[in-house]
């Protein structure tokens, strides 16, 4: 079932999320701390939450994906998240996406891989992802390693960014 996420972390109140800054006209867009009673959040072996940890949400205009880039306590980057999801859309007064199961994680110190395909494939066989929306899922797919391989992605305003 696909999912609704936010920038503010609503949806993930496991994680206990405290927003730090909200701005939906910048970016990142959000700041958000992840809270002392927050669960223990892994992926792809890498932990990606806990009480002390910090995400800075990017959400792009037409683009399919969004990015949460991890800060642990220290404030060091953990990893980029690459959520491939809808455009951006704002509902109940906070920037949102449709989160489409296939992610993509970017590891501190460089490596990556694609997750979850598994789960986005359940989703195209279950028709909750039209065909129209698994072409753009491809084309972005495809622009990601593509920029990832010319060392383009992520791009400087994520790369960059220290909370």
């Amino acid at each position: 079932m696909l999912n609704r996420k936010f920038v503010d972390l609503r949806h993930a109140p496991d994680l206990d999320p405290h927003v730090l800054s909200y701005d939906a006209s910048a970016f990142p867009q959000a700041v958000v701390a992840i809270g002392p009673r927050a669960q223990r959040k892994t992926k792809g072996g890498l932990v990606l939450a806990e009480p002390g940890f910090t995400w800075a949400m990017f959400l792009f205009p037409a683009r399919w994906y969004a990015v949460e880039s991890v800060y642990d306590q220290s404030g060091r980057l953990v990893a980029h998240h690459v959520d491939i999801c809808r455009p951006l859309e704002e509902t109940d007064g906070m920037l949102s996406f449709l989160d489409l199961k296939l992610d993509l994680l970017i590891c501190g110190d460089g490596k990556a891989c694609w997750l979850d395909q598994e789960d986005y494939e359940g989703e195209v066989a279950a028709g909750t992802i039209p065909r129209a929306w698994q072409k753009s899922v491809s084309d972005t797919v495809a622009a990601l390693d593509g920029e990832r391989a010319r060392g383009a992605f992520p791009p400087d305003v994520i790369r960059l960014f220290r909370p």
